[in-house]
């Protein structure tokens, strides 16, 4: 299978953080980078508030609290800026770019999208997340728990998807599998079956209990609300995939799991459409598995994102606030592969969350030199950033 990585294969021509350099001498041999992760599962948690998970504990929710203790979270994330709905917000996801603007995937409408597509609505392609994993001949899943998701399987199907223009053709279709059972139960065992047999390298799974519960009984934080209770079953769900990733060899050791929400919910009402509202607003972020280092997000990604506190900032602030927007293009960066085309949310890839890594050339009778990036990013080695000495090229991978 072909995929994309990054080689070291001209001489440091310009500014990059470097931790540690050491003279080598020998013949001239280029290191490769390896990837944080082989696979990424890519969580959404619909209406999921934050201080859901921190009212119950860790007694309650051991799974969401394994992602506390051993990766890295924030409670303090942010939905897109003007939506707080779930197909706007899970476009945003999956395409890294907001909802209104010229530049942004323009889908605001939250109700079944017939034969609509991301396409047709804005009236030019949108691509996504799937496009760059499949484009690069890496296999995806998508497992949906509301029957609208159908937007994304048919904006990205054989009839609607771009044509493959990286390496071999892998063809239109860039969602290689698409499941919808209104059951999360189901839907994991399906998922677990999946990745037992042919893992995915970018799966999306996606929970609507929450939603379903705050919609039917309000966001109560009241312990045995519906609502919560409703987060201790995910919790059970997330456990189970936990236990996929770590007992299985091919898994364990080369998996990341992300998991946001799309939106919270406002406090005892049914509602989570007040943008404005900062039990809407606001949503948790958790990167575990494989690369990841223990400790706050906005810490870890410090210069490039700031924690917004109760604020709503909009896109014009210069520092942003981590996203849910944020997750495709990092799922990305861990696999080792570009942004996706078009986004602007983490486009740079500058969002990281991997331990710093080596990367290194030995040169001939001279100077080499022996580098570690700062959390495993490829320096400036982004499309849309200047790129320095990190080249990519085309890597078989057998």
């Amino acid at each position: 299978m072909r995929r994309r990585a990054f080689v070291i294969d001209r001489a440091f021509t310009g500014w990059c953080p470097i931790v540690g350099v050491a003279l080598l001498a020998g013949p001239i041999w280029p290191l490769a980078t390896v990837s944080a992760a082989e696979y990424v599962i890519h969580v959404s948690v619909d209406g999921l508030r934050p201080d859901a998970i921190t009212s119950l504990g860790s007694a309650a929710l051991p799974n969401f609290y394994r992602f506390r203790s051993e990766g890295a979270f924030t409670d303090n994330a942010r939905t897109d800026y003007d939506y707080t709905s779930t197909l706007p917000n899970h476009s945003s996801e999956l395409t890294g770019r907001s909802v209104l603007g010229l530049t942004g995937h323009n889908y605001s409408d939250n109700g079944e999208p017939g034969a609509a597509t991301l396409h047709s609505n804005k009236g030019s392609y949108v691509a996504s997340v799937f496009d760059v994993v499949h484009d690069n001949g890496m296999r995806t899943g998508f497992f949906a728990t509301k029957a609208k998701f159908v937007l994304f399987d048919q904006s990205y199907d054989a009839t609607n998807g771009a044509a493959d223009l990286i390496g071999a053709d892998d063809g239109k279709d860039k969602i290689d599998a698409y499941l919808y059972n209104g059951n999360s139960a189901a839907i994991v065992a399906a998922f677990v079956g999946e990745m037992a047999t042919d893992p995915f390298h970018y799966s999306f799974l996606h929970f609507h209990d929450p939603d379903t519960a705050g919609h039917s009984g309000t966001w109560d934080l009241t312990p045995g609300s519906g609502y919560e209770n409703s987060i201790v079953d995910v919790d059970g769900y997330l456990g189970g995939i936990l236990d996929l990733v770590e007992n299985d060899p091919t898994l364990n050791g080369h998996t990341t799991i992300l998991l946001t929400s799309d939106h919270g919910g406002v406090l005892d009402t049914l509602n989570h459409a007040t943008n404005d509202d900062v039990g809407a607003y606001t949503v948790p972020f958790y990167a575990w598995g494989v690369g990841v280092v223990s400790g706050d997000l906005h810490d870890l990604n410090s210069g490039f994102r700031s924690d917004p506190g109760s604020a709503r900032p909009d896109y014009s602030e210069a520092v942003q606030p981590i996203r849910n927007g944020d997750i495709g293009n990092l799922g990305l960066s861990l696999l080792g592969l570009d942004a996706i085309d078009g986004s602007t949310i983490n486009a740079d890839q500058v969002m990281v969350v991997p331990e710093p890594r080596t990367w290194g050339l030995l040169a001939a009778g001279g100077l080499g030199f022996l580098v570690t990036m700062r959390n495993g990013k490829r320096g400036m080695a982004s499309r849309r950033r200047k790129r320095l000495w990190c080249e990519p090229h085309w890597q078989e991978r057998t």
